[in-house]
């Protein structure tokens, strides 16, 4: 199905989750994605191996790609790269900076050959400043970017992490914005250029409001049990949790009404939201109470007639079963000659003329390696000769 980059091409250098989760977007866009691979292969089809050989891991950051092994210490790896590169609208890396220009895949190299190429370098920390050269993986960006001090459940306790692989996921996503702002401008100057993201620089976007605070007053957020009392979780009397989303003044009203409670209205500890927040562990203590007294879904019933914002607590199974995820194709299928059919996430765009797709499962090792080399010029004594220098891993 054509996606919104129909007919562009991303040359890509990425392993393991940041650079590569990028290029699985630029996939279901419409882009065809080239992954050069090292010998072995991207270090990240080794992790989360169940015991039929499935790695949800390369699954989820490497589908719909075609996958080629270059040894780059090899001159005419190199060179059939830089020859990749001239048929690519993007390159997309994830090394450390310094890195592609050792192997001789500078962006002055790029451009030279193709002059409007966009190169998206996703590192740690950024291509400047001192810690410019240091390694980082997810957990590095989620501790220098402040989220982990930020998740601690007060000033003197312990720092928390967000689930493993948000840091590399936020800075995918940066990078796949990066890659697309630079192909429209490509598209309308002719020229290409170089860009960097970093899981560092991604890590602070993605606070933006708690660090914009603290710029202004000095003053360290942290995370509460409860983020607030009429915008949070609570346990109905079957077990099951639901959230509440109150925050506009009519929603307030109708949810004291909802519990029986039309004084809370009036009351001094909660007429406000600011006073609210002052007396949190009161109404919080309150409407436990009230949740508790029928079950989940049925209060989610009544806070729906009363169109206030709620929603049940899902786990993946009821992600999984939810009518509301498979009509936004949210979650969808493919068809797998390894695995057979199976449920994959989807696409969270939906595109009117260009819906766009998931392109298919992960690639196979070096599966593409001489149909890629015969669409860039090479011959079949040309390919053999790669191999037989070393520069084509068979």
């Amino acid at each position: 199905m054509r996606g919104p980059l129909d007919g562009y091409r991303i040359l890509d250098f990425t392993r393991y989750q940041q650079g590569p989760y990028a290029t699985v977007m630029l996939s279901d866009l419409g882009a065809e994605i080239w992954k050069v691979e090292p010998p072995g292969g991207d270090p990240g089809r080794a992790s989360d191996l169940s015991g039929d050989g499935f790695s949800r891991y390369f699954e989820a950051h490497d589908r719909g790609k075609r996958s080629i092994v270059l040894n780059l210490r090899d001159p005419a790896a190199v060179e059939a790269a830089l020859r990749m590169a001239e048929r690519c609208d993007g390159v997309i890396d994830n090394y450390r900076p310094g890195v592609m220009d050792r192997l001789g895949l500078s962006y002055g190299r790029l451009s030279a050959r193709n002059p409007k190429i966009v190169m998206v370098s996703a590192s740690a920390f950024g291509s400047e400043g001192p810690q410019a050269g240091e390694p980082g993986y997810d957990v590095i960006g989620q501790a220098t970017g402040g989220v982990m001090t930020l998740q601690a459940l007060g000033g003197e306790a312990e720092p928390r992490t967000l689930p493993g692989g948000f840091a590399d996921q936020v800075g995918a996503m940066q990078a796949c914005i990066a890659m697309l702002a630079g192909l429209i401008a490509a598209k309308d100057s002719g020229h290409g250029q170089q860009v960097d993201v970093s899981l560092l620089g991604s890590q602070i976007a993605l606070q933006s409001v708690y660090i914009t605070g603290f710029l202004k007053d000095g003053q360290q957020p942290h995370m509460r049990r409860r983020r607030m009392p009429t915008f949070t979780f609570y346990q109905a009397s079957d077990a099951r949790w639901l959230v509440i989303g109150v925050v506009d003044p009519r929603n307030w009203r109708a949810l004291c009404s909802l519990m029986g409670h039309a004084e809370w209205e009036t009351d001094e500890r909660f007429a406000t939201a600011p006073a609210r927040m002052k007396h949190t562990d009161e109404l919080e203590a309150l409407l436990e109470e009230c949740f508790a007294s029928a079950g989940r879904d049925e209060w989610l019933r009544r806070l729906r007639e009363a169109d206030i914002p709620a929603a049940p607590v899902n786990d993946y199974a009821d992600v999984e079963a939810s009518e509301q995820v498979w009509s936004n194709g949210y979650l969808t299928e493919i068809d797998d000659p390894r695995y057979g059919t199976r449920r994959v996430t989807g696409l969270p765009w939906s595109f009117s003329a260009t819906p766009g797709e998931v392109q298919g499962r992960a690639p196979e090792l070096n599966a593409d390696a001489d149909s890629i080399l015969s669409e860039c010029g090479y011959s079949v004594d040309d390919i053999a000769q790669l191999r037989s220098c070393g520069a084509l891993p068979a």
